[in-house]
């Protein structure tokens, strides 16, 4: 629609209460369209799995069943609510791979507030009935659509975009579904689902911070992770990454001139590719997976929205995943919707998506202010006081991220986008963003000024303040919590979109200048990836099919022989106190197992006994009947993060008589430094 059409529309800003046409009654009226490229790339990661791994072949049914319950939601959405994407006009200049992320990414977030809805209330069977319902649904327009499918010739520039797509997606889905070794994972976005699944209610332990913080990402996990357990978990993880792949290539056929789509579609996949960074988000569990998602698939919505009925309920479902997969997604939320005001969305739209986005975010801050007083837990702790943190706990994580710009001087500010190059391990784990990253987000700033001088068509001039608006809000917002480079990935992700976009208005001896340099880096990116995923995790031949799961644990992780043992050997309704380790996935049973900045109440157990037969008896009343001790893991914990460090002039005797309670326990299994005891009754103890 051209401008001056813009200026005559109608100045509503509701959307219809319901479609004219419903999804089914459109595919029945014509016949469905299917994007060569997507065809090509779901070819390729299914012939890859079978060749180089088949036993991963049921992972493809879980990642399958998956997409199949979020299109189904994504459809329900629709029907209740009217088009995600509004006016018939834009639905005719939308394409299929933009249309199809936006629905897929409407139905993620549909199925992460019925797991999180389900989980508060206790009643995951409820869960189960309505993903029951979504996956019908999605079979049914399943069905449609194959019945009136129209595949148009696959050309060579399709083929060549569909190699490409597939072989990201490949290599994310080898590289993703392998047996979680990584930290994180253990501590807590594994465990998170699994003791859900295990309890039918949500995790809630004061003494570990990340079960009172927005983790939606995490619940999600737990629908594969119910099929096939940690590798369905990850199957669900790499789909959703796939989910945000295709968002980023229907952004690009939203602002990508026509006539260069198809080149623009091909450099889309090595663009992210040359992000190391982006690679790490899309192989391990990291929220920032689902985060990305969400945010890419809303600028495709504010990218394809071009009449004055504006898809406020898209938008705002949308940014309301991104608010409750992690604390500062809050940010990332704030963002979108002023990315939105300056889109041209009319402020009732905007304020409409924001209430949206609000009534999402508002069960976790009334779960963590019931549990903490404090809504936005951990954080403002100086605002909101209480028991459970304190500033020696908030010491604690300042000090493991990545340093804020409020605690640089103006010279380390400056010097930011050279360090973030120069040294990554400055910022956090998986940290390497790559040159073309870095040069996207900053052309990307420089948009709205470059569309104006290029004489940009005034829709794609304002989409370009919209996206650098979007880069300023959440670049302040991430500067100001945590320069750690895995938390901008949203932004990296919109930045190399953005840059591939651009690119298509350029001449054609500029554009295949661009596509060379665009593979150049997407090679040297993954390499970087792979080679760093095997410095770090040794998974080569577990990635490819060579190695068995247990022999790359037993390989991997000190404590999982541990494991093994107590899922053997301790009965099931055992509860388990570990001292030291705090990896608690691979046990399977209930456990106490504080995190690294909070604090472990095994501390005011010691100190509230006389010797260490009373503090086994204490540990006995608590409920725990089990001890797991890893002597390395609490030697660094002791010396990184004060584990049970004891203060004033009994501190010696409190420390031995922490150190004297294995003599009081009962000894079962021991190897790698990881010991098992189990607690005598309080009147066999000694």
């Amino acid at each position: 629609m051209e401008a001056a059409e813009l200026e005559q529309a109608p100045a509503t800003t509701e959307m219809p209460a319901r479609a004219s046409a419903t999804p089914a009654a459109r595919s029945a009226a014509a016949p469905a369209e299917a994007d060569p490229v997507l065809l090509v790339a779901a070819g390729v990661l299914a012939l890859g799995t079978v060749i180089l791994d088949l036993a991963r072949l049921p992972l493809l049914l879980v990642a399958a069943g998956f997409l199949v319950m979020a299109y189904g939601a994504g459809v329900c959405v629709e029907r209740a609510a009217g088009p995600l994407v509004s006016d018939e006009e834009d639905r005719a200049g939308t394409s299929v791979v933009v249309a199809l992320a936006i629905r897929l990414a409407i139905g993620v977030a549909c199925v992460a507030l019925v797991s999180m809805a389900a989980a508060f209330l206790g009643v995951l069977w409820l869960a189960a009935a309505v993903a029951g319902l979504f996956i019908a649904n999605g079979v049914l327009e399943l069905i449609r659509t194959v019945r009136t499918l129209r595949v148009e010739r696959v050309s060579g520039v399709s083929w060549a975009g569909g190699l490409a797509v597939g072989s990201l997606w490949l290599v994310a889905w080898l590289w993703g579904t392998i047996p979680p070794v990584f930290y994180d994972e253990l501590v807590y976005h594994l465990v998170i689902p699994q003791r859900t699944l295990a309890t039918g209610e949500a995790l809630t332990e004061r003494w570990n911070l990340f079960t009172l913080m927005p983790h939606a990402s995490d619940l999600l996990l737990g629908w594969g992770m119910a099929l096939s357990g940690e590798l369905g978990a990850r199957a669900v993880h790499v789909t959703v990454w796939m989910i945000c792949t295709l968002a980023a290539l229907g952004l690009v056929d939203a602002i990508a001139h026509p006539a260069s789509r198809d080149m623009a579609g091909l450099m889309v996949p090595f663009a992210l590719a040359a992000c190391p960074t982006l690679w790490f988000v899309a192989t391990l569990t990291f929220a920032e997976a689902s985060l990305a998602m969400a945010l890419v698939a809303a600028m495709a919505v504010l990218g394809v929205s071009r009449s004055a009925v504006k898809p406020w309920l898209a938008l705002g479902i949308l940014l309301g995943l991104a608010a409750t997969v992690k604390l500062t997604g809050l940010y990332w939320a704030a963002a979108g919707l002023v990315a939105a005001a300056l889109a041209g969305w009319p402020l009732r739209a905007v304020a409409t998506a924001a209430g949206v986005v609000l009534v999402s975010i508002l069960p976790w801050w009334a779960r963590a202010f019931a549990h903490t007083g404090n809504p936005v837990y951990p954080m403002a702790s100086w605002l909101w006081s209480g028991e459970t943190w304190g500033a020696e706990n908030q010491a604690r994580v300042i000090g493991d991220v990545a340093k804020s710009v409020l605690d640089m001087d103006i010279l380390a500010v400056l010097r930011l986008p050279v360090d973030l190059l120069r040294h990554p391990e400055y910022f956090g784990a998986a940290s390497d963003l790559g040159m073309l990253a870095l040069v996207a987000v900053g052309l990307t700033l420089a948009w709205p000024v470059v569309g104006r001088f290029a004489g940009a068509e005034p829709r794609l001039v304002r989409l370009g303040d919209a996206v650098a608006a979007f880069m300023v809000v959440a670049g302040i917002g991430w500067s100001v919590t945590s320069t750690t480079t895995r938390f901008f990935a949203p932004g990296l992700v919109l930045g190399l979109v953005a840059l591939v976009g651009a690119a298509s208005v350029l001449p054609r001896g500029a554009r295949i200048a661009v596509l060379v340099l665009v593979l150049i880096t997407g090679v040297s990116g993954t390499w970087r990836f792979l080679d760093h995923h095997a410095t770090v995790f040794s998974s080569g031949a577990v990635a490819l099919g060579r190695e068995a799961a247990d022999r790359y644990l037993a390989r991997q992780l000190d404590p999982y022989d541990a494991a093994r043992f107590v899922r053997a050997e301790v009965p099931a309704h055992a509860k388990l106190l570990f001292i030291g380790e705090t990896r608690t996935y691979y046990f399977f049973r209930d456990a106490l197992a504080p995190s690294a900045y909070d604090r472990h109440p095994l501390q005011q157990w010691v100190e509230e006994s006389d010797s260490a037969g009373t503090l086994a008896e204490r540990l006995a009343r608590e409920g725990i009947t089990h001890v797991v001790l890893n002597i390395r893991e609490f030697e660094r914990l002791h010396e990184s993060y004060d584990l049970l460090t004891f203060d004033g002039m009994d501190a010696p005797v409190k420390d031995r008589r922490l150190k004297e309670l294995p003599r009081a326990l009962r000894p079962l299994f021991s190897r790698n430094g990881v010991y098992v005891f189990a607690v005598p009754a309080s009147r066999q103890v000694t």
